[in-house]
């Protein structure tokens, strides 16, 4: 599975390239390099998992985890989205709640700190704060603009961005509880197959934002 994930995030960083153009004086103009990151920290995961070589560890049975670089990119990734999401929003009050929403979210990966370690174990409590926060920004997001002239614009390439993020930040808590604390559930549903496809789902929707948004739409 390897090609299918490097296939989605190269379609989306060129094309995000292609297009930059159309938000690079705005706040989304850093995207591409997280989508970059992403790519990167997918293709360190692959080798840690399948060569010896890239492993942190020199103990044999943790030779293949990899979790410490998806703990750091929560972390990153989360910081990003939070200052986007600050940043777009108009209201002192919703700016307001997305700093407690920070707060809060960093504070719950602090105090994991103490009870799970990073280097072997995802920090899925925080996580699935995380993705609360960040469902609440793009709830909050939605609202302002279709208060807006305009209303949800299919031509704001915010929309499409919040719809990815959405879809993944509404299913990744469910999928990282199972998968650490339901395992036979996890297993006979095919968790990490459906992960794959509401990745897929994620990445099409940013390139389709890409490719039909307008500057002029930006909200």
């Amino acid at each position: 599975m390897f090609s299918f994930y490097f296939l989605f995030y190269l379609i989306a960083l060129v094309v995000s390239l292609i297009h930059f153009k159309k938000y690079v004086d705005t706040p989304l103009r850093f995207f591409p390099l997280l989508i970059a990151y992403t790519l990167f920290n997918e293709v360190l995961g692959f080798f840690i998992l399948q060569f010896e070589a890239f492993s942190f560890f020199d103990e044999e049975k943790y030779n293949w985890h990899n979790v410490i670089i998806y703990n750091i990119y929560h972390l990153l990734f989360l910081s990003y989205i939070f200052w986007l999401y600050y940043k777009v929003l108009k209201k002192k009050r919703d700016k307001r709640i997305i700093q407690i929403g920070a707060f809060v979210t960093f504070l719950s990966y602090g105090i994991s700190f103490f009870f799970q370690d990073p280097f072997h174990s995802n920090l899925y409590y925080a996580d699935c704060i995380g993705c609360m926060a960040t469902v609440m920004a793009i709830v909050l997001h939605f609202k302002e603009i279709s208060g807006t002239n305009g209303g949800i614009n299919r031509y704001n390439l915010m929309v499409w961005v919040n719809c990815g993020l959405l879809v993944f930040n509404v299913f990744f808590p469910f999928y990282i509880l199972n998968g650490y604390l339901n395992v036979e559930f996890y297993l006979q549903y095919h968790l990490r197959q459906i992960l794959w496809a509401v990745i897929s789902i994620m990445y099409s929707l940013f390139i389709i934002g890409f490719i039909i948004s307008k500057r002029s739409a930006f909200r």
